[in-house]
């Protein structure tokens, strides 16, 4: 269970970097588009001191509500957003407008055209592990996990709003598990001059491959103490928490049912953005 919840959150930080940092304006080279993504970049939160971001899952699930405060610094020559504290846990949106992506678009192996859902698009392919996980330098707001190994990543870019509107990446964990994310971004809405996409729907599969024998006694006993300290709370209490907590015991009960992991689709929705506050 531990391996697998660390391997969705150190999946997240990354794909939600290339989600607010890939730019064009034409089929470029690799270094040409790390370029153009370093200084749209830099001209997208010029108006922009600071940010706090609300991040809500739309039905419940693993994740909780995250706020996220971050605010622009000057790196290495070029102004960056970070989060006030570099910590996956404060904020799905971490690592989201630093300056990683420059680094890993320039790795890419492969920059072509594409129609994608009707829409022209640049397909951008990095199959670098070296870069790939490259990404948690000193400097990053997030750090990949010693045992997880990101093996490659495409990113699909609009051509005309210059937005990601799909990621799909792969990763390895040490015991050889492969786990596939693939995520849609929707409903992009600009803040100041920065484009934040409202609506992220995200698909994991390969994390049941994980779960052992002693995983799923540890999920079982997990499911037995809420169900007693469900038990244990006044009608009302009890009420409110269920309903609070009903996605989670349905993913867990399919589970141990023998029905996979149960995930499916997760979304997750931008529920509250405050600039310059």
């Amino acid at each position: 269970m531990k391996n697998s919840r660390k391997i969705v959150f150190t999946i997240l930080p990354v794909i939600l970097a290339v989600v607010f940092s890939s730019q064009a304006s034409a089929q470029p080279s690799a270094d040409r588009l790390a370029d153009q993504i370093a200084q749209k970049n830099s001209d997208r939160i010029a108006a922009i001191e600071n940010i706090v971001i609300t991040v809500t899952p739309e039905n419940g699930g693993f994740f909780p509500v995250t706020v996220t405060a971050y605010e622009k610094i000057n790196r290495n020559g070029r102004d960056v957003l970070v989060a006030e504290e570099a910590d996956m846990d404060i904020g799905m949106l971490s690592g989201a407008f630093d300056d990683q992506m420059p680094k890993l678009v320039r790795a890419a192996h492969s920059i072509t055209n594409e129609r994608l859902h009707g829409r022209a698009v640049y397909r951008v392919e990095v199959d670098d592990t070296d870069a790939l996980n490259d990404l948690g330098g000193a400097e990053a707001e997030f750090d990949f996990e010693d045992e997880v190994v990101v093996v490659n990543a495409i990113v699909w870019i609009d051509q005309t709003e210059l937005y990601p509107i799909k990621i799909e990446m792969v990763q390895l964990s040490e015991e050889g598990f492969e786990v596939s994310v693939s995520l849609t971004m929707e409903d992009y809405r600009e803040y100041n001059g920065l484009a934040i996409p409202h609506r992220i729907s995200m698909n994991v599969d390969g994390l049941e491959d994980q779960l052992s024998d002693e995983d799923l006694a540890e999920a079982r006993g997990y499911l037995r103490e809420l169900r007693e300290q469900l038990e244990a709370m006044p009608q009302d209490q009890r009420e409110m928490i269920e309903a609070q907590l009903r996605r989670q015991i349905e993913m867990f009960e399919a589970m141990l049912d023998g029905e996979g992991f149960g995930m499916g689709e997760m979304v997750f929705l931008v529920t509250d953005v405050q600039v310059n506050r």
